[in-house]
C-alpha cells in the first residue's frame, strides 16, 4: 500500500526535466540513472490503479476511524510498543553492518523501554537524561549498506513502492519480525524461535493489523498531498520513494565518510508537475 513507502529525508527540490543537462555539476551519474529507470512502468501503473480503490474504500476509512476514535496518547503507546518489539531486528542489522556503537545504543533503548517504559509503551530512552533516539534499520538497509543496488522500481498491488533489493530485505524482516512478535505474545518454550512454519496467534495478527492501520493514518496527509498537488501522483510517489531510500542508505554510509555527492540523490524520473510542485514528504517509516 502507498503508506508503506519509508521516507527519511525531504526530497531534493525539483528543477524541471532539463535541469540536469543545463547544469553539469548536478548531473545524475549514469550508474544511478540505470538503476532508477522504470522498465516495468506499465505493470507498475496498473498495480497502482488496482490498489487505489482498496486504499480509498477500505484501508483509509479504517485508518481514519482509528485516528479520530483512539486518543493520541494511546496511538503513541501502540506505536512505541510495536517499535520496541522489533528492536532486536534493528540490533541484528546494526551488527551485520559492523556498527558496534549503534548496536549498543539499540540494546540500551530496548532495555530502558522494556523496563522503565512498561514493555515499550513509553519511549523513555529518548528523553532526558538518556537521550538515546531511535534509528530505523532492516535487512534492505544492510544490503544497501554493502553496495547492493536497488534495481528497477516496482509498485506491487496493495503493498506499494518497492525495488528488488528492498523486497529481498522484506523477506529477511518478515522472517524475523513475526517470530519475535509471536514469541512475545504467544510464548511457547517447547518450540524454537526459528521454525520452518510460522504460526501467528490471534493476538499477533491483531497487533500486526493495528500496526498497518496506524502507519496508514500517519501517512494520510502526505498521500493526500501527493494526490492533490501532482499532475501524475504515480510519478510523484515513485520519485519520493526512490529519493528517500537513496537518502536512507546515504545516511548509513555517511557515518563512515562514504556519503555520495548530493546530486546522486536527485531522481531523474521527473513528475510532469515538478516545475511548480515538489513531491511531499511522507510520514515516519515503519519500524523495522
Amino acid at each position: 500500500m502507498p503508506a508503506s513507502a519509508p521516507v527519511a529525508s525531504t526530497p531534493t527540490p525539483p528543477a524541471g526535466p532539463d535541469a540536469t543537462s543545463a547544469n553539469p555539476a548536478n548531473a545524475v551519474p549514469p550508474a544511478l540513472l540505470a538503476q532508477t529507470k522504470d522498465p516495468f512502468e506499465k505493470f507498475n501503473r496498473a498495480s497502482y490503479a488496482i490498489s487505489q480503490p482498496f486504499d480509498r474504500y477500505l484501508l483509509r476509512p479504517v485508518a481514519m476511524v482509528y485516528k479520530h476514535v483512539v486518543p493520541h496518547i494511546l496511538r503513541d503507546g501502540v506505536r512505541n510498543f510495536l517499535a520496541n518489539l522489533i528492536t532486536p531486528v534493528i540490533f541484528i542489522n546494526d551488527v551485520l553492518q559492523l556498527r558496534p556503537k549503534r548496536a549498543l545504543h539499540t540494546t540500551e533503548r530496548f532495555l530502558l523501554n522494556t523496563g522503565l517504559g512498561i514493555g515499550g509503551v513509553f519511549d523513555v530512552a529518548k528523553r532526558h537524561p538518556f537521550g538515546i533516539r531511535a534509528h530505523p534499520n532492516g535487512f534492505g538497509d544492510t544490503l544497501g549498506y554493502y553496495g547492493i543496488r536497488p534495481g528497477p522500481y516496482l509498485y506491487l498491488p496493495i503493498v506499494g513502492p518497492a525495488n528488488p533489493r528492498d523486497i529481498a530485505g522484506y523477506f529477511g524482516d518478515w522472517f524475523a519480525e513475526p517470530r519475535l512478535l509471536n514469541r512475545v505474545l504467544n510464548p511457547d518454550k517447547d518450540k524454537p524461535l526459528v521454525r520452518s512454519k510460522l504460526v501467528l496467534g490471534r493476538n499477533s495478527m491483531v497487533t500486526m493489523i493495528v500496526g498497518g492501520v496506524d502507519q496508514r493514518a500517519q501517512n494520510d496527509d502526505a498521500l493526500k498531498a501527493i494526490t492533490s498537488q501532482s499532475v501524475d501522483p504515480y510519478a510523484a510517489l515513485r520519485s519520493s520513494y526512490q529519493q528517500n531510500r537513496a537518502g536512507e542508505i546515504a545516511a548509513l554510509k555517511a557515518a563512515d565518510g562514504t556519503a555520495p555527492n548530493s546530486a546522486a540523490l536527485d531522481d531523474p524520473l521527473r513528475d510532469p508537475a515538478e516545475k511548480t510542485n515538489s513531491a511531499p514528504e511522507l510520514g515516519a517509516p515503519v519500524p523495522r
